[in-house]
């Protein structure tokens, strides 16, 4: 992966909060650690000026990160549960 991939993602999924996904909320988190993680390693071999700060980045990890504790209440979250009848409801 690559510092430019893991940018388009974090754009991508950066709007968690405004369309209420916790899915898209854990998207953007794993985006930001990779971000994170890399940016270390292409900042010291690229003279270049990163195009997003690494303030920024962390600020909305942990917003995402709050986001997730207050709308994820288990690792089922998202998800929908389907409930049946046996075969003796009538």
């Amino acid at each position: 992966m690559v510092i430019a991939d893991i940018e388009t993602d974090l754009l991508e999924y950066a709007d968690f909060e405004e369309v209420a996904s916790v899915a898209r909320a854990r998207l953007f988190m794993t985006a930001a650690k990779r971000w994170l993680i890399l940016r270390a390693d292409s900042a010291s071999s690229n003279s270049q000026s990163m195009s997003i700060g690494k303030a920024f980045v962390e600020n909305l990890l942990i917003r995402a990160q709050a986001y997730v504790s207050a709308n994820g209440t288990s690792a089922a979250s998202g998800r929908t549960k389907f409930l049946h009848v046996g075969g003796f409801f009538r």
